[in-house]
């Protein structure tokens, strides 16, 4: 399999690109529509045997995705049952969908149950990566040492 190596806008290495692979969604006309299949998809959206009063509806179901996982904290919202994954998404490409935003490749995420941030671009997601790190830094580094001298000040106020 023949492959290339890319870099991203800030000239990093990223995973070398496998050699392309098709889809196809074949009508029962024998009128087909073949399209180039992501590498790293998860599924291959080929169909055969579509009425074709139903191709463009095939085609606008067609979404490239590969989910990645995110952190497993305990979350609770008010009147919500707990959430465990936080941070988890997708890389994902909508060929045909309408808005052209997710025509090429983006990646969701999901912040927790159903809050998301969508349709980010590779800088998009340099900045969420950023801000997240950003925010670790800060709960690590201020937050952490107020907390720790927070609870020395309670124990020796409290004989704990």
């Amino acid at each position: 399999m023949s492959r290339t190596t890319a870099t991203d806008d800030l000239g990093r290495s990223v995973p070398e690109v496998p050699a392309p692979r098709r889809w196809t969604v074949a009508t029962t006309e024998g009128f087909t529509v073949t399209g180039h299949l992501l590498a790293w998809a998860d599924d291959d959206p080929t169909a055969t045997g579509v009425p074709p009063g139903q191709l463009a509806v095939q085609l606008a179901d067609i979404s490239h995705r590969a989910y990645f996982d995110g952190e497993l904290l305990h979350v609770i919202a008010p009147g919500r049952e707990p959430q465990e994954g936080v941070l988890w998404g997708v890389l994902v490409c909508d060929p045909y969908a309408e808005d052209p935003a997710p025509r090429v490749p983006v990646v969701n995420i999901a912040v927790v149950d159903d809050y998301w941030i969508n349709h980010l671009d590779p800088a998009g997601l340099a900045e969420v990566a950023a801000r997240l790190r950003a925010q670790a830094d800060r709960l690590d580094h201020d937050v952490r040492p107020r907390l720790v001298a927070a609870r020395a000040d309670w124990a020796a106020r409290h004989g704990a």
